[in-house]
C-alpha cells in the first residue's frame, strides 16, 4: 500500500508540474522607420566643397541631400495659420499638377535696368543708334535657400489683422493674429525677407532678430503704451534673414504661473538700433496657453477673440450701452421738466375735439361715425307721412 501511495503521490506531483508549464511569451522587438541622418558633401560656386548636416525641426528636415533625380511630384512642407508644418504631396489630375510646389513669381528676384544700343544688340530689325530699355529680373542665390523644405513668405500671403481687419500683417505670413500657442510645441514664424530694407543704403537687412514682449489685457493698458526693447521678455540671437523663418518653443516661464497670456511677436532688423525700435511698428499678437481647452467658445466669443476683445473688455462694451439709455432718460426728464412752463398743447386738443365733432351725435357714438364725412343737409334722409317710408 506504501508503494501504491508513494505512486499516486508522484503522477499527481508530475500532473500539476505539466498544468502549470506554460510557454514564455517574448516581447515582441520594437522596430523604427526612423532613417539615421547623415551629412552629405557637395561643391557650391563652382570650386568651393563643403559638408552639410541636416537637422530636424518639429518633424521637418532641413538641408536634406536632394534627390538625384528631380521629381515634380516631391512632397513639400506648408504651414497652417499657427505656424504648424503640414506635408503637401502634389498630384496629377487631367494632365494638371495639383498642389504642388509653390511659385515664387518675381518675390524673391532683383529687378535691374539695362538700356542697350542696336549696336551692342546687334538685332537685325534696329538701327545702331537705336537705344532698348529692358528690364532684367536676376535670381537670388539659391545655394541655401534652396535646402530649406518649407513654404517660404511672400507679400501674396499676408494676412490682414486689427479690429477692422484692416491693417496687412507685413512682414508676417504665420502665425495669424490672435492665435493660440500652446507651450512646449514648436511654431514656425515666417517672413518676407525682403521687407526689411536699409532706406538709406537699398540694401536687404542680412540679419535680423526676434523679440516676444508682454502685453497688457485691460481695456484701457492694451495696445496704447509703446514699449521699448528693454521690455523683450525673449529675444533670439542675429539670424539670416535670408532664411525668412525661426522655430519658437513657448515654454512653461513665459507664462509666469498664468494660464494664459497674451505677447506680441516682431522682428528687429540689424540697420536697426535697439534704441530707435518700435517693437508696435510691425508687431503681431498672440495668446501663449499652458494646453488645450476644456471648453468650445461660441460664434460670438470667437467674434470677440478676432476683434481682440478679451477679459474684461467685454463687460465694459457691455456695460456702456445701457448706462447712455438711463443718462439719455434722465437727461429728457430734467428738460420736459424744466420747459412745463413754455409748452401749450391747446392747439393739439382743440384739434382733437374739433376731430370728433366731425358728425353729429355725442362722443360715445363716435367710433361709429368716425368713417363718415360731413354732409349738408339736403343730403340727410328725410320721413314722409304719407308713404311712412323715408326717401
Amino acid at each position: 500500500m506504501a508503494i501504491v501511495r508513494l505512486s499516486l503521490l508522484y503522477v499527481l506531483i508530475w500532473l500539476g508540474v505539466v498544468d502549470a508549464y506554460r510557454n514564455a511569451v517574448n516581447p515582441r522587438p520594437t522596430t523604427t522607420t526612423s532613417e539615421v541622418i547623415k551629412p552629405w558633401r557637395r561643391t557650391i560656386y563652382s570650386t568651393q566643397v563643403e559638408v552639410v548636416t541636416p537637422t530636424v525641426i518639429a518633424g521637418v528636415t532641413f538641408s536634406a541631400k536632394p534627390a538625384v533625380t528631380p521629381d515634380p511630384l516631391q512632397p513639400w512642407v506648408s504651414l497652417d495659420k499657427l505656424g504648424n508644418p503640414k506635408t503637401v504631396k502634389p498630384e496629377i489630375k487631367k494632365g494638371r499638377t495639383v498642389r504642388g510646389t509653390p511659385d515664387y513669381s518675381t518675390y524673391f528676384q532683383t529687378l535691374h535696368v539695362t538700356t542697350l544700343t542696336g549696336d551692342e544688340i546687334g538685332a537685325h530689325n534696329m538701327d545702331k543708334d537705336d537705344i532698348l530699355v529692358e528690364d532684367v529680373f536676376e535670381d537670388e542665390d539659391k545655394t541655401y535657400v534652396s535646402l530649406n523644405p518649407i513654404i517660404r513668405c511672400t507679400p501674396q500671403r499676408y494676412r490682414n489683422k486689427g479690429l477692422a481687419k484692416d491693417i496687412s500683417s507685413e512682414p508676417f505670413c504665420t502665425p495669424f493674429e490672435n492665435v493660440e500657442w500652446k507651450i512646449d510645441h514648436t511654431y514656425f514664424v515666417t517672413w518676407y525677407t525682403k521687407f526689411f530694407e536699409d532706406p538709406e543704403t537699398d540694401k536687404i537687412a542680412e540679419k535680423v532678430r526676434l523679440h516676444a514682449f508682454y502685453v497688457k489685457e485691460k481695456a484701457h493698458e492694451k495696445g496704447f503704451k509703446k514699449r521699448n526693447l528693454h521690455g523683450a521678455f525673449f529675444s533670439t540671437e542675429w539670424v539670416k534673414n535670408v532664411d525668412g523663418l525661426y522655430p519658437m518653443e513657448p515654454t512653461e516661464e513665459w507664462l509666469q504661473d498664468k494660464y494664459e497670456r497674451r505677447i506680441l511677436i516682431a522682428i528687429q532688423p540689424d540697420y536697426i538700433e535697439d534704441e530707435a525700435f518700435d517693437p508696435w511698428a510691425n508687431g503681431i499678437l498672440l495668446h501663449v496657453i499652458m494646453g488645450s481647452r476644456v471648453f468650445k467658445n461660441t460664434k460670438e466669443q470667437l467674434a470677440l477673440q478676432d476683434a481682440g476683445i478679451s477679459d474684461d473688455t467685454w463687460y465694459y462694451v457691455a456695460l456702456t450701452m445701457p448706462t447712455m439709455v438711463v443718462v439719455a432718460c434722465v437727461a429728457m426728464y430734467f428738460f420736459l421738466h424744466l420747459n412745463k412752463t413754455h409748452r401749450d398743447i391747446h392747439d393739439v386738443r382743440q384739434f382733437a375735439v374739433n376731430q370728433r365733432r366731425r358728425v353729429l351725435g355725442t362722443f360715445k357714438t363716435f367710433n361709429k361715425y368716425k368713417k363718415l364725412k360731413n354732409r349738408p343737409y339736403s343730403e340727410l334722409p328725410t320721413h314722409s307721412k304719407k308713404s311712412s317710408k323715408q326717401i
